[in-house]
């Protein structure tokens, strides 16, 4: 690790900063290297990036249409009358029903209401996420206003950006200070906010729209001195001062990334090196303590969860970008190219990354932006250009269509291991194009979820086994968050006396690629007294999920697995029932049957695609549900089979084998019990033959 000190101008204290490996030395003041003389823009964009959207407005075809379309939002903006809500916003999370935990539904009447109940919610907070809306339209009409007049040079759009550039400077010491609770005061002092309710907005607001909207503007004839003074001393700065003072979720945290690209971006317009400096040399919080602590050394964000992932990246970038452009290199630490590699080797078959953590589906041709500038920036990186849009969009335009138009295919991907970020992905090839991934490593905090050892299924591209991430409403503050999206019995997994899971971090025992199959073995103690040892075996017919478990004291331990399907069929659990009790989480399931065997349970996940097959090794009394629980909101509902054995050593062996529907079923027979030296055995048999897995602490034998 090499030593970088900066001399911090706001304080006057000499901090020593971990930077990354192999990161370019900033200068021992970086404000100071930047050129604050320099005509605008310095930040939005370079002098031959703004040239390359202008020819592109005066030329025809791909690169004209992303830039003219810009110019046609901005003349609608100017038909528009100007329109600021009364207050500022509230977070998403606040739109959804008390009683049914479903996103309400804004009526024509300016109600909220919620499509179960039908019941109608109005006022605070409600009426501020709409007004939420409107405060995001505003800042779009901002965005592409600004841009217009640096593209074209007329006065019309400066004054209509100005207009909301000082609307905002008006109003923003007179919205109401707010946080995202309606009890915790002390949290609400240190995170809210007056334009949103929490200083990441705050800081993604300014990051995105104010700061290069202001930049653009900055020559426009436009703007009076006073303007200048107004849109800096009442907007900028007080925004400044107010995610400045927030240490919530600071140092390795999301909110701390977009704080510190904030920090850079306001710095550089208020020509205050202090913020600039602090953004990214504070020692706890700055972008290289984060690019040293805050990734793991195989590139994932340390949440764990794929949507925050990017979101954390998307400040990176904004930040770098910014860097960039006043002369400084944040490009060439190594975590952050690694942050960019990563999602490649992870895609799962239908394109998109494992739904780990608090994530609702997140793929890299999600985020184009952030894809055209890790292209032109990284542009040795591997798979990037896979991701490019197929049409060019803006910033294919900004960074020079030559980056944008050499979309290449995927690669093919391997199984791998990802041992930092705690991830294995099985991959087969063949007919099925099978691949499943599970997760064994570290918590991922606030925003990781309570499964260990969990796992995803896919099949003939699309995904079978579910991990239902968050839901798509944000419902934080809900008790379904914390009782079934985070909690374990939504996962595929495992829980013990109807618990969920604590926090802890698993470890990976063994993984192989065979002939024809690929196989991992992990391990986990969720609970006190408790080991959990999990085999994923995958060959090109199905997958093989076979537990180990171990207890100081009897327990019972239920096996769930969630797939999506539009129908569920299991002999086993034939009786109609309510939802067990004794389970965590359980409220939220429905359309429960139950049934109690020892004999091997059957299930059929069927739809018009696909047909899946389980077959769970049986000679054990096991007590069995079917049924179905929320998928991306209550009303989403994913079949699920759970399967209970009690004990101090418990196992359950059980393989899922998807076909096309009307294919005859592949799977035959799955057998399991231990060896004379206490392994687990298990043999399934299959119309393609028969395969025996072995395994026990640290070994893995496989034979067929």
């Amino acid at each position: 690790m090499r030593l970088l000190s900066i001399k911090l101008l706001a304080g006057g204290m000499l901090a020593c900063l971990t930077a990354c490996a192999g990161a370019a030395d900033l200068p021992a003041k970086p404000g100071s290297a930047v050129d604050f003389a320099a005509p605008h823009p310095q930040l939005a964009c370079t002098p031959v990036e703004l040239a390359r959207l202008q020819s592109a407005l005066a030329a025809t075809g791909a690169v004209h249409a992303p830039v003219a379309a810009r110019i046609r939002r901005a003349d609608l903006a100017l038909q528009r009358p100007l329109d600021f809500p009364p207050r500022g916003a509230r977070h998403n999370q606040w739109y959804q029903c008390d009683a049914c935990q479903a996103a309400l539904e804004t009526m024509p009447d300016g109600a909220h209401q919620c499509p179960l109940c039908r019941k109608k919610y109005k006022g605070d907070p409600y009426d501020d996420v709409v007004f939420g809306r409107r405060h995001a339209a505003n800042q779009h009409d901002l965005l592409d206003c600004a841009w217009a007049y640096a593209l074209t040079g007329e006065r019309k759009y400066a004054e209509h950006a100005r207009r909301l550039l000082i609307g905002y400077a008006e109003r923003y010491a007179h919205y109401p200070r707010r946080g995202t609770t309606a009890w915790n005061l002390p949290y609400n002092h240190v995170t809210g906010g007056r334009l949103y309710d929490q200083t990441l907005s705050e800081a993604s607001a300014l990051v995105v729209f104010f700061a290069p909207a202001y930049d653009l503007m900055g020559d426009a004839a436009a703007l009076s001195p006073a303007d200048h003074r107004q849109i800096q001393d009442r907007l900028i700065r007080p925004m400044l001062d107010n995610i400045g003072r927030s240490w919530w979720n600071g140092g390795v945290g999301n909110w701390q990334s977009w704080h510190n690209a904030a920090m850079f971006w306001g710095g550089v317009l208020l020509r205050d090196p202090a913020w600039i400096e602090r953004s990214l040399a504070d020692p706890k919080n700055g972008f290289y303590f984060q690019m040293a602590h805050a990734v793991t050394a195989d590139g994932m964000w340390h949440e764990g969860a794929w949507g925050y992932h990017f979101y954390a990246l998307q400040a990176l970038t904004w930040q770098a970008e910014g860097a960039r452009r006043v002369g400084l290199d944040l490009w060439s630490a190594p975590a952050l190219r690694a942050m960019f590699r990563l999602p490649f080797d992870c895609r799962m078959p239908d394109g998109q990354m494992p739904r780990f953590g608090d994530s609702v589906g997140s793929a890299p041709e999600k985020y184009p932006a952030l894809m055209e500038a890790g292209r032109f920036n990284l542009p040795d990186l591997a798979g990037l250009a896979a991701a490019l849009p197929e049409n060019p969009v803006w910033e294919t335009v900004l960074y020079g269509w030559s980056c944008g138009h050499s979309k290449k295919p995927m690669p093919a991907l391997a199984s791998r291991v990802f041992p930092a970020a705690g991830h294995v992905i099985l991959r087969r090839g063949g007919a099925t194009g099978l691949a499943a991934g599970m997760t064994f490593g570290p918590y991922g905090g606030a925003h990781g979820h309570l499964d260990k050892l969990g796992f995803v299924f896919y099949g003939f591209g699309r995904e079978l086994g579910v991990d239902p991430g968050r839901a798509a409403s944000q419902a934080y503050r809900l008790p379904i968050h914390k009782h079934w999206y985070k909690a374990t019995i939504s996962h595929n997994t495992i829980t013990l006396d109807g618990r969920p899971q604590r926090p802890c971090t698993g470890a990976l025992e063994c993984f192989t690629n065979g002939a024809g199959y690929a196989a991992a073995v992990a391990s986990a103690s969720p609970w006190p007294g408790v080991r959990h040892r999990r085999l994923l075996l995958l060959t090109d017919e199905y997958l093989l999920v076979a537990d180990d478990l171990s207890a100081v004291n009897r327990a019972r331990f239920d096996w769930l697995y969630h797939q999506r399907a539009d129908s569920l069929a299991c002999a086993a659990a034939a009786a109609p029932a309510a939802p067990p009790v004794d389970i965590a989480g359980a409220v939220y399931l429905g359309n429960c049957r139950t049934g109690l065997t020892a004999n091997a349970v059957q299930a059929v996940f069927q739809d018009d695609e696909i047909q899946t097959d389980l077959i769970m090794a049986g000679g054990v009394d096991t007590r069995v549900l079917a049924g179905d629980g929320p998928g991306r909101s209550v009303a989403d509902r994913v079949p699920l089979v759970m399967a209970g054995r009690a004990g101090t050593s418990v196992w359950f062996a059980a393989a899922m084998a998807p076909a096309r529907a009307g294919t005859p079923a592949g799977l035959q027979q799955v057998d399991a019990g231990r060896d004379a030296g206490g392994r687990l055995r298990v043999r399934v048999t299959s119309a393609a033959g028969g395969l025996t897995a072995i395994f026990g602490p640290r070994h893995l034998e496989v034979a067929d």
